[in-house]
């Protein structure tokens, strides 16, 4: 199935444009969080620091990404995909002349995650025009491959370019990427949403009532509401760890996050790489909810096996205990995200997918800030590995209620 979606140019296009992004974003995000640890390291506040930085590019979620996605659903989503890639890719030189100063960081980071708002919903939109139906868990399954696999190459990248090269090195590579990304994107056909017209002024002041409508579906709809509020617990869990990954490559290891990338980053991009492809492939007719579950189990395992390193960390297996936990961490999200992304776009039409999203993101976001701040403060106060441990308390709360009302979604499609 992989091979007859690859025969499909226009998804090629769109794929390849995928993962030049998301690699782009990812060697910037990773390097930003090196850089913004590094320059905080010797106060108090070093994980506090790298909150910050998670929130800056989380919060203009919560703030545009509603409203962009209500654009989103009268624009060409094509024009949208080239456009917000190539602002990206010039904003993101900005860092060569500011790098060392926090507040501007902050604040190039906010500008770039805003611009970002549009470029997420109008690609998630794009996505069921392009492909059909019955290909839609397998392009989901290769669109999450191509993320975990950008993930990996950008945070494994980004260590040995900023050692080798120097900071500004990543900064032109993450430029160039965006602007591939939006050659490729200027090659699709037009992408124009049924709902026809723009006026600024009709779209700002329904959307309110937008994120009213919207919101009221997804949470009267449980085909709707069960795979976004797993969604935002993914994006939650991914922020969490993001704040508190250089403090914890310390204390897992007595090393920078840059050199133990690939006993940490690297082992959990993997699993990420395993799950998209075992749910695409093998798992794909298995009742998506199911999935779902079996990842927080496995996601709550692995959250506390590391948060209790303490306890085996003089075991001559102390690394590969390391290596696998973090497979499985990766292993899980994957489950978790490829079957809800599927459930979500099956149960949304093309003419409300951009406000679905946009709504998706704003949730998730929303959802995220308070637990990212906390976790930034609590690694300060207490160790980041507490910070694991709350949180896979947090997720196993949630999955014996989840587990407990599963017979409500046994209605939600394969």
């Amino acid at each position: 199935m992989y091979k007859s979606l690859l025969t499909n140019r226009n998804f090629l296009k769109i794929w390849l444009a995928q993962l030049f992004s998301q690699l782009a974003a990812n060697l910037l995000n990773f390097a930003l969080i090196i850089r913004v640890f590094e320059l905080s390291a010797n106060t108090k506040y070093a994980n506090i620091a790298v909150s910050l930085l998670i929130l800056s590019f989380g919060v203009p979620s919560i703030i545009f990404a509603v409203l962009a996605g209500a654009y989103v659903d009268h624009m060409d989503r094509k024009k949208v995909l080239v456009i917000t890639n190539i602002v990206r890719a010039v904003l993101v030189l900005c860092f060569l002349l500011f790098e060392t100063n926090l507040i501007f960081v902050y604040l190039t980071v906010f500008i770039i995650s805003t611009f970002s708002q549009f470029f997420t919903p109008a690609e998630s939109a794009a996505l069921p025009k392009l492909v059909d139906k019955k290909h839609l868990v397998v392009a989901n399954s290769l669109f999450l491959f191509t993320l975990y696999s950008s993930f990996i190459l950008g945070y494994s990248l980004a260590g040995p370019i900023i050692s080798t090269w120097g900071a500004n090195s990543v900064y032109w590579a993450t430029s160039f990427a965006f602007a591939i990304s939006a050659l490729l994107s200027l090659g699709l056909p037009k992408l124009r949403a049924h709902q026809k017209g723009f006026d600024f002024k009709t779209i700002n002041h329904d959307v309110f009532v937008t994120i009213r409508q919207t919101t009221n579906k997804i949470l009267k709809t449980p085909a709707l509401l069960f795979p976004i509020v797993n969604l935002t617990i993914g994006q939650m869990l991914i922020g969490i760890i993001a704040v508190v990954a250089p403090a914890l490559a310390i204390l897992l290891f007595n090393q920078s996050l840059a050199s133990t990338s690939y006993k940490l980053i690297v082992p959990t991009a993997v699993g990420m790489i395993a799950g998209a492809v075992l749910v695409g492939q093998i798992f794909r007719n298995v009742h998506k909810a199911k999935l779902i579950n079996i990842g927080i189990v496995i996601a709550v395992v692995s959250l506390f096996g590391i948060g209790l390193s303490k306890i085996y960390m003089g075991s001559p297996l102390y690394t590969y205990i390391i290596v696998t936990l973090a497979f499985g961490l990766g292993f899980a999200n994957a489950m978790i995200g490829v079957s809800a992304q599927t459930l979500l776009q099956i149960h949304s039409t093309d003419d409300e997918r951009g406000k679905i999203f946009g709504t998706l993101n704003m949730m998730m976001n929303l959802a995220a800030t308070l637990p990212v701040l906390l976790a930034g403060i609590t690694a300060d106060l207490i160790s980041p590995s507490s910070v694991l441990l709350i949180a896979g308390a947090m997720v196993a709360v949630y999955g014996v209620y989840q587990f407990v009302t599963l017979k409500k979604h046994e209605l939600v499609d394969r």
